[in-house]
């Protein structure tokens, strides 16, 4: 019996941070806004997020985690990639990669997914959570937005920038509402992450990552 073929599914392939990742049962409620980023698609589009924790661009590529990607990457297919909070991070030489190193791994990344004919997609990072006394909120990834930028467009890439985004919806709501958007609780709730019990800067919780309003 003759059937009709299969939809074309157009993979997403996410490369990043924790604030992209996937997280373990056993620190819910924190989320990476990767992880419900398939609900906002059809089932033609299929999102596989290889994002990692603590990984900047050098240390995604020293552990061969961006070759099975391209190996894997089809004509049509996109890539998101969103670097910068471990890439800046000086007093961590084990991630730490410097400005211009930033930009070529972002070259990279970009180049190398255009060779298998997909799209590639650059992304600012997401903003930490830190208001001056006025109740500002700070720019914290200053040289790393300005570099992502600098390299989309030169390269002329496709870019979010989420930096500004995210920034501006904290803004909105102010130093104590936008506490709920991260990791705030009890003492002990989740006995792995202790450090959860007060407000972290960059780890979101599982509502405000499904928000449509970063995009």
């Amino acid at each position: 019996m003759w059937r009709p073929p299969a939809p074309h599914k157009t993979k997403l392939y996410l490369i990043g941070d924790s604030t992209m990742a996937n997280k373990i049962r056993a620190t819910f409620p924190e989320t990476g806004w990767g992880m419900p980023f398939g609900t906002f698609f059809d089932s033609t589009v299929v999102v596989d997020n290889r994002a990692q924790n603590g990984r900047s661009t050098r240390t995604f590529l020293a552990e061969n985690r961006w070759q099975p990607v391209v190996e894997a990457l089809q004509p049509g297919d996109y890539v998101f990639i969103q670097f910068g909070h471990n890439d800046e991070s000086q007093d961590k030489p084990d991630r730490y990669t410097t400005p211009e190193d930033y930009r070529r791994n972002l070259a990279k990344f970009v180049t190398e997914a255009r060779s298998k004919k997909a799209n590639p997609i650059l992304l600012t990072p997401v903003s930490r959570r830190y208001f001056d006394k006025q109740g500002h909120i700070k720019e914290t990834h200053v040289v790393y937005s300005a570099a992502t930028m600098a390299v989309a467009k030169e390269l002329n890439v496709t870019l979010v920038d989420m930096d500004k985004l995210s920034r501006d919806m904290l803004q909105k709501l102010g130093d104590e509402n936008s506490k709920l958007l991260f990791m705030q609780l009890a003492p002990a709730t989740i006995p792995t992450t202790p450090w959860a019990a007060t407000i972290t800067p960059t780890s979101t919780s599982w509502e405000p990552a499904r928000w449509p309003s970063w995009w």
